[in-house]
């Protein structure tokens, strides 16, 4: 990915500041055993209270006014009472999806990296089709995530490592949407829509574009909408060394625009609507 491990690095500074500081409680807006989650933070910590593992949840509008709700799990393997510690340890993050398809939430996660911290950072991007599934139950503004077992006896179980299980409780509105969530959200929509193909797995390159005034692509001011968010993610979608899609993702993923590689724009997802 282009220009992920800075991007990255900016990301982890921050997520070091919130793991090693308190963050301002908020109330969320009504969590308990309803749907769908606040958007927020919400922390895992270990028994001496220093948080080793984060959900960031995005919710957005999505298709027939539906909640679409995204997320980004991070679990670091960690157990001790020192914040220093804490980011030392070997971690991984990935990003997904939370939806209910029968009685119960499940977390579906898809795009992320893992770092051993050996001694030093050494992140990697996983592997392509990656898919890893935890059951989910919101209840009394927290989330907790457990594995989904294959065997009555609860032995043999999807898990990650470190394991992403565990209860993270809400602790702030102010979440961290990341290029993971939007890869994640991306491959939410559409295929029709998106250009990429239902099952295959593509390479990302990333950039990101702190005001849309400086979006290089002309097809884009054409059609953005009077009200648009200034932030975006940009995403170049490859299949082995060809450019498929790029996409440009706001950072509330409330818009999304696909831009072809030959500059032909589209306006593929608009939570206020008015997509084309």
């Amino acid at each position: 990915m282009n220009r992920f491990w800075k991007l990255l690095l900016c990301a982890s500074l921050f997520l070091t500041m919130i793991f090693s500081s308190g963050l301002a409680n908020a109330e969320p807006k009504a969590i308990d055993g309803d749907w769908p989650p606040a958007s927020g933070v919400y922390l895992r910590k270990t028994a001496s209270g220093i948080p080793n593992g984060r959900i960031d949840v995005v919710v957005v509008k999505g298709f027939n006014n539906n909640p679409a709700v995204l997320v980004g799990v991070e679990s670091r393997n960690y157990e001790g009472d020192s914040y220093e510690g804490s980011d030392m340890a070997p971690r991984i993050y990935i990003a997904g999806h939370m939806y209910i398809p029968m009685s119960s939430p499940e977390v579906i996660l898809t795009h992320g990296y893992t770092d051993k911290r050996n001694p030093t950072p050494d992140p990697k991007v996983l592997p392509l089709m990656t898919h890893v599934v935890y059951d989910a139950r919101i209840s009394n503004k927290a989330i907790t995530l457990e594995p989904q077992y294959f065997d009555g006896a609860k032995v043999r179980a999807m898990r990650t490592d470190p394991d992403l299980a565990g209860t993270y409780v809400f602790e702030s509105v102010h979440n961290s949407p990341s290029v993971f969530m939007a890869i994640a959200w991306v491959r939410q929509q559409n295929p029709k829509l998106t250009g990429l193909e239902p099952g295959r797995d593509y390479r990302y390159e990333d950039d990101y574009i702190a005001d849309v005034r400086k979006i290089s692509y002309p097809g884009i001011q054409a059609i953005r909408p009077p009200i648009a968010p200034k932030e975006y993610f940009e995403l170049k979608a490859y299949d082995g060394n060809k450019l498929i899609q790029t996409f440009l993702v706001s950072r509330d993923f409330n818009q999304i625009y696909r831009i072809k590689p030959n500059g032909e724009a589209m306006l593929i997802f608009n939570n206020q609507g008015g997509v084309g």
